[in-house]
């Protein structure tokens, strides 16, 4: 099944407001932004303003540098079909990793 265009548009629109929101309250420059991903300012406001694509190595970036959640990018319906890591500690320094899956 093929995703219209117009669903990946508003997508990109919806990701690059995320972003806008998120360095508007750090109070960050799109000059400071652009550059902890390696792009020029030009394209950065392009990426915020929903007019090209963010890769996914870049939304990471960003997303870590800016302190957006998982949550805020992604929804709880595409969240919710994700496993979801549990820590728990097996003694002194040592912890085990579990993954528990949901089935829909």
């Amino acid at each position: 099944m093929d995703v219209p265009k117009s669903t990946m548009l508003e997508r990109n629109r919806e990701v690059g407001r995320i972003v806008q929101e998120a360095r508007t309250a750090k109070g960050l420059s799109v000059t400071k932004c652009a550059r902890s991903i390696g792009t020029s300012r030009r394209r950065y406001l392009a990426m915020e303003a929903g007019e090209v694509m963010i890769g996914i190595a870049e939304l990471e970036a960003l997303m870590q540098f800016l302190e957006i959640p998982a949550e805020k990018v992604w929804p709880s319906p595409i969240m919710g079909q994700l496993p979801v890591p549990v820590i728990l500690e097996a003694g002194p320094g040592e912890r085990l990793y579990i993954v528990i899956q949901t089935r829909k």
